[in-house]
C-alpha cells in the first residue's frame, strides 16, 4: 500500500476495527446473540463516520498549498477522487445484490422464522424497479426515504457518505469564513434546529441516511483533525458536542450508545494525538496505536470497504442455510455465533481481499488517470 509522508498507519488499523466490528455485530443481531456494544453495528458505522471526516479535513488541509479551497478544480478534483474510490465495488455488489435479492429474502424469511426479532420487510431486496435501481446508481437514494433501505446491502451508509463529500468542500469554505471552530459548531447548531423545526423530515428515514441526521458525527472527526493539527484541547471539547447533540436529537440512540460515542471520539483522538510527555495515558494509547499498526490490523483496513459492503451477501445465506439444514438454533446463542463467524470470516475476508484488489485498487487508478487527462486537457484548452 502506497503512503505518504503524514500518513498514519493507526488510521488503517481504526479503519479495520470498524469494518470488524459492523461485521461481528450483524452476525450478532442476525443469531440473536445480545452482546453488549458488539451487538450495536451501527456505532461501528459512526466509526466509520468519525474516520471519514477526520481523513476528509487533514487530507484537503495538506494538500491546501498545491490544491487551494477556493478553486473549482480543487472541488471537482476531491469528488473524482472520491467518486472513483466508493462507485467501482459499488456497482459490482449492488448488481450482485439485486441480481440474488429474491434468494437472500427467502434466507432472510428463514432467518426471522427462527428469530422473530431479526424480521424485516424482504421484498426491498428485490426491487429492481426502474426508480429505485436508479436512484441507487446516483447515489441519490439516502435522501430518498423509500429508496434509502431498499437493498441487501448496508448501503444506507454509502449515500450518506456521498452527501458528506458533496457538503465538505463547501464546510471547509465556510471554516475560513468563521474559523474552524465557530463554523463547525455553527453547523451542529444548524442540524440540531432541523431536528425540531422538521421533525417529520428527520423520522421519515428508516436509517438515518440523510446527512442532518448525522452531520455532527462527521463534524466531530472534523474537529478531532484539528486537535491533533493543532494539539489544542478546545476542539476536542467541541467534538464531544456530538454525542450531546445525539442524544437532542433522540433518534434510536440510548444513553448507553450515546456514551460509547463520546468514547470514541476521546479513545481516537488519544491514539493520534502527539505525545509529548511519558506517563500513563501516553503509555497506553501508545499500545493501543502498536496494535493497530500491526499488520493484521491494517490489512484489516485495506479491505475494510470490501468487507463492509460484502459481508451481509455472505452472511445470510450462511446463517439460513444453517439453520435450514444443520439446526443451528438448538443451540445456545454464543455457539450458533461462534459457529457463523468461524464459518463467515474466512469466506468474507477472503473474497474481500480480492475485491480491493481486483476492483477497488483498480478502480482508484482508473480515477487518477481520469482526473490527470482531464487536467492536461483543460491546461490545454487554455493555452493561448
Amino acid at each position: 500500500m502506497a503512503t505518504t509522508k503524514n500518513w498514519s498507519p493507526e488510521l488503517e488499523g481504526l479503519r479495520g476495527a470498524a469494518s470488524l466490528w459492523v461485521f461481528l455485530g450483524h452476525i450478532a443481531l442476525l443469531v440473536n446473540c445480545k452482546i453488549p456494544i458488539i451487538a450495536v453495528p451501527k456505532l461501528g458505522v459512526d466509526l466509520f463516520i468519525l474516520l471519514s471526516g477526520y481523513l476528509m479535513t487533514k487530507n484537503y488541509i495538506e494538500r491546501q498549498t498545491k490544491e487551494p479551497w477556493g478553486q473549482w478544480q480543487t472541488i471537482k478534483t476531491f469528488w473524482l477522487r472520491r467518486y472513483f474510490r466508493i462507485a467501482p465495488l459499488y456497482y459490482v455488489l449492488l448488481f450482485v445484490a439485486l441480481l440474488a435479492g429474491h434468494y437472500l429474502g427467502d434466507m432472510r424469511e428463514i432467518i426471522a422464522g427462527a428469530f422473530p426479532s431479526t424480521a424485516t420487510e424482504t421484498s426491498r431486496y428485490s426491487d429492481i424497479s426502474f426508480f429505485n435501481v436508479l436512484a441507487h446508481l446516483t447515489f441519490t437514494f439516502g435522501d430518498l426515504p423509500q429508496y434509502a433501505y431498499n437493498t441487501a446491502l448496508p448501503d444506507w451508509s454509502i449515500g450518506l457518505e456521498m452527501q458528506y463529500y458533496v457538503l465538505f468542500p463547501f464546510i471547509m469554505l465556510l471554516t475560513l469564513r468563521l474559523g474552524f471552530a465557530l463554523a463547525m459548531v455553527t453547523l451542529m447548531i444548524f442540524v440540531l434546529a432541523g431536528r425540531y423545526l422538521l421533525p417529520d423530515l428527520y423520522t421519515a428515514f428508516p436509517m438515518p441516511s440523510m446527512i442532518l441526521i448525522k452531520l455532527h458525527i462527521f463534524i466531530a472527526g472534523m474537529l478531532m483533525a484539528e486537535a491533533v493539527r493543532q494539539r489544542r484541547l478546545l476542539f476536542i471539547a467541541l467534538a464531544l458536542l456530538a454525542p450531546v447533540v445525539s442524544a437532542m436529537m433522540n433518534i434510536r440512540m440510548d444513553s448507553m450508545q450515546v456514551f460509547i460515542e463520546a468514547l470514541m471520539i476521546l479513545g481516537m483522538t488519544g491514539v493520534l494525538w502527539p505525545w509529548q510527555q511519558q506517563n500513563l495515558m501516553q503509555r497506553l494509547f501508545s499500545l493501543l496505536r502498536a496494535v493497530l499498526c500491526h499488520r493484521f490490523f491494517t490489512w484489516l483496513g485495506d479491505v475494510s470497504y470490501s468487507v463492509y459492503l460484502l459481508h451481509l451477501l455472505v452472511v445470510m445465506p450462511v446463517i439460513g442455510l444453517l439453520l435450514k439444514y444443520a439446526h443451528l438454533a438448538t443451540h445456545g446463542s454464543g455457539v450458533r455465533y461462534l459457529i457463523t463467524i468461524g464459518l463467515c470470516f474466512p469466506v468474507v475476508y477472503l473474497l474481500a481481499t480480492v475485491l480491493h484488489r481486483v476492483i477497488e485498487m483498480r478502480g482508484i487508478a482508473f480515477g487518477k488517470r481520469v482526473i490527470q487527462n482531464g487536467n492536461k486537457a483543460e491546461k490545454a484548452l487554455n493555452l493561448p
